[in-house]
């Protein structure tokens, strides 16, 4: 069973804690402006949304100096990009109402051409499109479109089943092959942006909490993949142990969301003495973002978008949150933005529940304005 991310509406617990191209000169450009680079991340493959409806949030965060927007684009439920390598392709896919469907799978995707003309009109708009490609877990969606789609024996060779986190790739040179393929098609759509990233995953994959080389191994090769393509790495915390960090590729820029990946008690106090707090990231010269998962995290329920709770959480971020405020609690709180890159509101689509595309947005207007406003005030 997967750990679910979102924003948790808890008010009594609130109270009772009392509380240009992406060569090496744009990546140094970027190290540099910290705090500065603040965008929204949007779970596209979960939650499909029509290209006009990434339009209007590609529009919205522009309008409030923001400077990104992050595709989540494979999950447990989807694949949600045309991709060759995985076997989603236009030849057996159907188009209705702007929306391509996967013949197999009935999944929604975008294909190249659809990807190509947001990343256009971001770039208008002075708005960097990220795409995330998420593993080795998280790829549910891509395992099963590969078996759909003429490729079950290479999805059967790469991947196992982990109780803990469904399908996960194995950790080895064939599935580091196979993901630099899966890359490399997918960022020649993302390419030739300033500040151009490609976020390879790296969440809620491991209960392993000593030295994991195969990860290691595994996530220096992705990165230095995508950095040969023109695009500044990003990943999840999750993978990077204490023990590890320098032997983890320094130019990843660390996108931090949670300290255990939501685990209390016993497991979550192992976390926390195994793997990297944010402090520690940037003490070992790792460039970080805020992803803090309690306040900036807005999972799509009918419950979480009625507007007494859209305004509770909007509340909510506006009274404890801070850039520098990096887990869930005021004594997680750094002293400076130095080594913080910048920060991100996340709209996560985990419950399979039908809400239209403008009671999402209309949901998320707010939120992520007040964001971008508390984003860029200095720590």
């Amino acid at each position: 069973m997967r750990f679910k991310r979102w924003l948790i509406l808890v008010p009594l617990l609130v109270l009772l804690m009392g509380c240009s191209s992406a060569g090496k000169s744009s990546q140094d450009k970027a190290q540099s402006n910290n705090g500065k680079f603040n965008g929204l991340t949007l779970d596209v493959s979960r939650r499909h949304y029509h290209l006009s409806t990434l339009v209007k949030f590609i529009n919205l965060v522009a309008a409030n100096h923001g400077n990104f927007v992050q595709l989540h684009l494979t999950d447990d439920r989807d694949f949600a990009i045309e991709n060759q390598t995985v076997g989603q392709t236009l030849d057996h896919a159907t188009k209705k109402d702007g929306i391509w469907r996967n013949n197999q799978t009935k999944q929604a995707f975008y294909s190249k051409a659809q990807i190509r003309y947001l990343v256009n009109i971001a770039k208008k708009r002075g708005v960097t499109l990220i795409p995330e490609v998420d593993t080795p877990a998280h790829v549910n969606g891509l395992v099963d479109t590969m078996k759909a789609n003429g490729k079950s024996k290479l999805a059967r060779q790469l991947s196992w089943y982990s109780k803990s986190y469904g399908d996960e790739l194995h950790l080895n040179q064939a599935s580091i092959d196979f993901v630099e393929n899966v890359d490399n098609e997918v960022g020649t759509e993302f390419d030739n942006q300033n500040n151009a990233r490609f976020h390879l995953g790296g969440d809620e994959f491991t209960d392993k909490l000593t030295k994991n080389p195969a990860y290691v191994k595994y996530l220096n090769a992705t990165s230095t993949n995508v950095e040969k393509l023109g695009f500044i790495p990003e990943a999840w915390n999750d993978g990077f142990l204490n023990s590890e960090l320098g032997d983890l590729n320094k130019h990843i820029q660390v996108t931090y969301w949670n300290w255990t990946a939501d685990q209390s008690g016993s497991l979550g106090a192992r976390r926390k003495k195994a793997w990297a707090s944010m402090p520690k990231l940037i003490s070992h010269h790792f460039k970080v973002f805020n992803y803090n998962d309690y306040y900036l995290y807005f999972n799509i329920t009918k419950a979480n978008l009625a507007p007494k709770n859209v305004a509770y959480m909007t509340k909510d971020m506006k009274q404890y949150w801070k850039p520098t405020l990096w887990h869930s609690d005021h004594a997680t709180k750094l002293k400076s933005l130095n080594g913080i890159v910048g920060s991100s509101a996340s709209i996560w689509g985990d419950s399979v529940a039908t809400i239209s595309d403008k009671k999402v947005y209309q949901a998320g207007y707010q939120f992520i304005k007040e964001f971008l406003v508390l984003a860029r005030k200095p720590a």
